[in-house]
This record gives C-alpha cells, structure tokens and sequence, in this order.
C-alpha cells in the first residue's frame, strides 16, 4: 500500500495496477471487515454441529430434533427443509 502524501488517499497495489481510496472509505472498509469477522464466527463456531445433522436428517423422513447441545443460532427446520430438497432431486 502507497499513501499519496496530505490528498488522505491511498493506493492498494497488484502488480502495476491500483486502486485508489479515499480516507473515509478505508474507514468503511475497516468497519465492514470487522462485520464480516463476526459473521464468519457465526458460520464457522457450529460446523459440527450442522454436519452431524445433516447426516442424521440425510436418512429421515421426517423432520429430526436437534441434540440439546447443538448451537441455538441454527434454524434447523430450515436446514431439515433444505436438505430434503437438496438431496431428493
């Protein structure tokens, strides 16, 4: 990264080509990132969980009750609902 001097802007470089940004939009990039590190935990914490399920609800009929310790942020009727009509086309 190359800043330009008092202009409060920045170059990103790859290569020969750059992008340039103003300083208010690094500050909204800085933001935004620190979202989406949150919303990636939010992914990635219950991946085991929603993998145990998905075998378990692979083989059901009917609509299969999560284990009590399975992360409470995972809509699972959703993800039963999913699965089914993923996996019977």
């Amino acid at each position: 990264m190359n800043t330009t001097g008092s202009y409060r802007v920045a170059r990103v470089y790859l290569g020969k080509t750059y992008i340039t940004f103003m300083y208010e939009e690094l500050c909204n990039l800085a933001y935004i990132i620190y979202m989406i590190q949150n919303q990636m935990t939010y992914y990635i914490t219950p991946i085991t969980d929603v993998m145990a399920y998905i075998y378990t609800a692979h083989a059901s009929d009917t609509f299969v009750e999560p284990p009590s310790t399975s992360d409470k942020s995972i809509n699972y009727y959703q993800l039963f609902e999913e699965i089914k009509s993923v996996l019977t086309v």
